[in-house]
């Protein structure tokens, strides 16, 4: 089954606002608790005290539990359109109904005939069921992938060469099942009327149709229909959605908690510990009432919130001095590969004022020492670590994402420098997951050489390393975009390759240039033209972008002729380093003193981008525990009832967001 489709049918039907206004708490949808911290008895620390074991100090994650970190599924009705004849008209229902609705609420600016365009004999578009996921802590204008999928009844064959017009997506659910949830404690089945809640995101731009996959460097066969025709029922658009509401998390705090000054107490001291948010008018922490504070991602984490959340936890509930035994305590600790990591995290969760403690652990014979202080440094602006890291980044791949994420993070000639020269390695995942981190440190940065093509997607010509061969990459999510690196050139002589309806691109035999042909349609008749071009793939995008190809035929070129071997680079898809989580290099670091078995097993039982509550937010204590895989399921107590959730538990994705089988409110 294509990918995409697999992903927009694993998504589930949620509304949310119809529970918020059932509860009055329209601003907590998708509340999620962590799991409840380890139950000990101590006494409340005062200000003055200074206890030397690290555990007995009262921290702003005993007296809290992380909320608002699952993903909330949106929806939305629309029309892809420019399909070359492989669209069908709608037949009434309640779907088209709602799609008609949507169209007539445009702006004047905006004037569509519906109709016209629905039931065109063309058949140049088609009614699309478009999904997506807010992730916790997005912000306004945060990029989203969208999912585009057909409904079953659809006669449409292929959405490929489609572009999606722009639509809101929302949040949803059904009369029945919020009916079942309400008196029963339970979700039920998709009965009853679709009903429809907050906009989250807006969505629209040119998608990629069929098989994102590739196997042994050559793109998996497409779905076929019955007559082995290609059939593209379902696409992707990388990025193509805008988050337009800030999403913060939360902080619950626990029932015994739950006063006003301790609420406020809280709040002060994380944005006290804490810079400030790259928004102005946000503050890192904001208490709303006696049991939960919205808490906004600080901008020296804006690309590991996951770490922030963990550190913000530590932080102590009551100011240390300087010289406390606390603080000496973590020192020590900092420099045994056992300890390192929960100390540096401990250190670092104390602010600015323990560099200088973390900075004697760069001089450590143990690497597990040299990251633990370096990626704490590098989270609290400093550069001292950059080297480390970027040495660590090369030599161990169990570390490299998190070296990588935190030079990233540095947003300073330090960590970019060091990121360009890994653009350079002969190792594609180091070369790929330091092209991302440079990206996200600066996307405007000399070294990413990124042209945008036809305002359809980037094209990044990354300079390649006497060393490094040749290679193309493709990545599936988060961005529209061809990186390039080094220079990747046509082997000919190559026959005409189709791309989409409209182009083919050759290189015929004796021939110094590339030819691309272009089927320019008439009123009555169509006109064949031709252009000619350097034979690199580079040259070849370059034209085919000023012919007004777009992303989708970029990516079935590319496809193609990697799958006739005409390239001589390999084509390389979703290269991202692994990596492990925090209780993962906990345990190996107990044992593994080279990391050995870490850089061995990374790939293996890492993982790519987990869900920021995967793996908790408890640090783990110093025993031996068994490696498990990154996002493994967690040892949880029942589900808390208290602030922080509010909609009972989650539901299992089993079904797309607007299912077929639901009739829209005003349908039939």
């Amino acid at each position: 089954m294509n990918p995409a489709w697999q992903l927009a049918a694993a998504l589930s039907r949620r509304n949310f606002l119809a529970w918020s206004a059932a509860l009055g708490a329209a601003g907590l949808a998708g509340c999620k608790n962590a799991p409840d911290p380890a139950k000990k008895v101590q006494p409340r620390s005062q200000i003055g005290e200074d206890p030397a074991d690290p555990d007995a100090v009262v921290t702003i994650g005993s007296k809290t539990k992380v909320g608002n970190c699952e993903t909330i599924e949106v929806s939305g009705i629309s029309i892809v359109y420019q399909l070359p004849g492989t669209g069908s008209s709608p037949p009434q229902g309640g779907w088209r109904t709602m799609l008609e609705d949507n169209l007539k609420k445009l702006k004047g600016d905006q004037p569509l005939n519906v109709r016209q365009l629905l039931d065109s004999p063309t058949r140049t578009a088609s009614l699309v069921i478009v999904s997506a996921r807010i992730p916790p802590g997005a912000r306004k204008n945060d990029p989203v992938d969208v999912q585009v999928t057909l409904p079953q009844e659809s006669r449409t064959t292929s959405l490929q060469g489609g572009v999606l017009f722009p639509c809101d997506l929302l949040t949803s659910d059904t009369t029945g099942n919020i009916h079942t949830q309400v008196h029963n404690g339970a979700p039920s089945g998709p009965a009853g009327r679709l009903l429809l809640g907050n906009v989250w995101a807006k969505a629209q731009g040119p998608l990629v149709a069929g098989n994102f996959e590739v196997d042994g460097g050559k793109a998996a066969p497409a779905n076929v229909d019955a007559d082995g025709r290609p059939v593209y029922r379902a696409g992707i658009i990388p990025g193509g959605g805008k988050v337009t509401t800030h999403r913060p998390y939360f902080l619950v705090l626990n029932e015994s908690d739950q006063t006003a000054p301790v609420c406020a107490s809280v709040a002060e001291r994380l944005n006290t510990t804490f810079h400030s948010t790259s928004d102005p008018n946000l503050k890192v922490a904001d208490a709303k009432n006696r049991e939960y504070l919205l808490v906004n991602v600080p901008a020296a984490y804006q690309h590991n919130h996951y770490r922030f959340l963990v550190v913000a936890r530590l932080v102590p509930y009551t100011p240390l001095a300087a010289g406390s035994r606390y603080r000496q305590k973590l020192e020590e600790e900092l420099l045994d590969p056992v300890t390192t990591i929960t100390a540096a995290l401990r250190l670092e969760a104390l602010g600015g004022d323990c560099r200088r403690s973390l900075r004697i652990g760069l001089e450590s014979s143990s690497p597990w020492v040299r990251f633990a202080a370096a990626e704490a440094l590098a989270y609290l602006g400093q550069t001292d670590g950059a080297g480390e890291l970027a040495r660590l980044a090369e030599d161990h791949p169990a570390l490299r994402a998190q070296c990588l994420t935190a030079l990233a993070s540095l947003n300073d000639a330090a960590g970019t420098d060091r990121l360009v020269e890994m653009l350079t390695s002969p190792d594609a995942e180091l070369r790929q997951g330091a092209f991302i981190a440079l990206r996200l440190a600066d996307e405007k940065h000399p070294a990413l050489n990124g042209t945008l093509m036809n305002r359809s997607y980037w094209l990044h010509r990354v300079a390649g390393g006497p060393d490094a061969p040749s290679a193309v990459h493709l990545t599936g999510t988060g961005r529209s975009e061809v990186v390039l690196f080094g220079s990747v050139k046509l082997r000919g002589p190559l026959p005409p390759v189709a791309v989409g309806t409209d182009y083919t691109v050759s290189l015929p035999a004796g021939q110094a240039k590339a030819k691309v042909t272009q089927v320019v349609k008439g009123a009555e008749d169509a006109e064949v033209k031709e252009y000619t071009c350097e034979p690199t793939l580079a040259a070849v995008l370059s034209t085919l972008a000023t012919l007004r190809g777009g992303y989708s035929e970029a990516i079935e070129l590319v496809r193609k002729l990697a799958r006739v071997e005409a390239l001589d680079a390999q084509l390389v898809l979703n290269a991202t380093p692994h990596e492990l989580s925090v209780q993962q290099l906990c345990t190996f670091a107990k044992t593994d003193s080279t990391l050995a078995k870490a850089n061995q097993e990374v790939a293996r039982i890492g993982s790519v981008n987990p869900a920021v509550d995967a793996n908790g937010f408890e640090l783990p204590v110093v025993q031996d525990a068994p490696v498990v895989p990154a996002g493994a399921p967690l040892v949880k107590p029942p589900l808390n009832r208290d602030p922080g959730r509010l909609f009972g538990p989650k539901r299992a994705s089993d079904a797309p967001l607007l299912d077929p089988a639901v009739v829209p409110a005003g349908g039939q």
